[in-house]
């Protein structure tokens, strides 16, 4: 009778033991919340992105959709489509797609974009360098920052990329100086290089009484050192003072005085005085004819 009741008692327990792993251990599908979350579908959105031409020498405008689940990250991922490059063979990107956005922050107006350490494994040169501030700038002007702080890995340095000073945030400047890139027009300018594009005199062009300069210039300070001479004599020098200074592109104009000098070729060079020697840089050279 005993062995009877304890054979019943085991039986009852081995069933139990059966229902409870069939009750936790039968569905092996996960549980999911069939229900929709609010604020967790990715949206898209348009943003402004701001490229260089392939040879650096200005600064474009240029749509693209990015797709984000709330709102507030569409600063972080405006500068991510911009690091993964533009998609349009007349455009190219400044920075390699390691580097990593660790965060964008509002401080009190400020924009506060902190980039990875690899910010500092990209050699772009003071035209790039200028360039990629400019850009960062422009790309979080769209919402709402007029000042942008470049940090690493959070803190704010004195320079990165070798000699681009981060010590202050950057301004952004009026989004309707930049031409969309479809707006960009070729062989507007008669001859042209980093830092300046001549509009006038056309290259070897005879002129008479007088030359008149024009064109835009992004240098250092605005200033623009300029002279005249034809290979012998030095017939003027001088400087003039652009409508902007870089990163920007200003406007300028010299005129110079012909009166009493040879007909003959000769030449208007321009360039940039660097601060740090007084050496010239980006040199560029205009021949014309002067007439009789």
């Amino acid at each position: 009778m005993k062995k009877n009741i304890l054979l019943l008692c085991m039986l009852i327990l081995i069933s139990i033991v059966g229902l409870s792993a069939c009750a936790t251990g039968g569905d092996k599908e996960p549980k999911e919340n069939l229900s929709p979350v609010p604020g967790e579908k990715d949206e898209k959105y348009e943003v402004v992105l701001y490229y260089p031409d392939n040879d650096l020498l200005g600064t474009y405008r240029l749509k693209k959709e990015v797709s984000v689940r709330r709102e507030e990250d569409l600063p972080k991922a405006a500068l991510q489509a911009w690091i993964d490059g533009p998609e349009h063979e007349e455009l190219t990107g400044l920075i390699r797609s390691s580097l990593i956005i660790e965060y964008v922050e509002n401080v009190d107006g400020v924009a506060h974009v902190s980039f990875s350490k690899e910010i500092n494994n990209n050699s772009l040169g003071t035209n790039g360098e200028l360039m990629f501030a400019e850009q960062v700038a422009m790309i979080m002007q769209q919402f709402g920052f007029e000042r942008t702080q470049i940090l690493v890995e959070g803190r704010k340095e004195e320079l990165i990329q070798g000699s681009l000073y981060i010590g202050e945030p950057f301004v952004a400047n009026d989004p309707e100086s930049y031409l969309w890139v479809d707006e960009k027009a070729k062989g507007e300018f008669v001859l042209q290089n980093v830092a300046f594009r001549i509009f006038e005199p056309a290259l070897n062009s005879e002129v008479k009484d007088q030359i008149v300069v024009r064109g835009l210039a992004r240098v250092f300070e605005a200033t623009i050192q300029y002279e005249f001479e034809d290979g012998h004599f030095l017939f003027d020098t001088g400087f003039v003072t652009a409508s902007e200074g870089a990163p920007g592109w200003g406007e300028f104009e010299i005129v110079i005085d012909l009166d009493g000098l040879p007909s003959g070729t000769a030449r208007v060079i321009l360039y940039e005085e660097s601060a740090k020697d007084g050496s010239r840089l980006h040199e560029i050279q205009i021949p014309v004819v002067i007439g009789e």
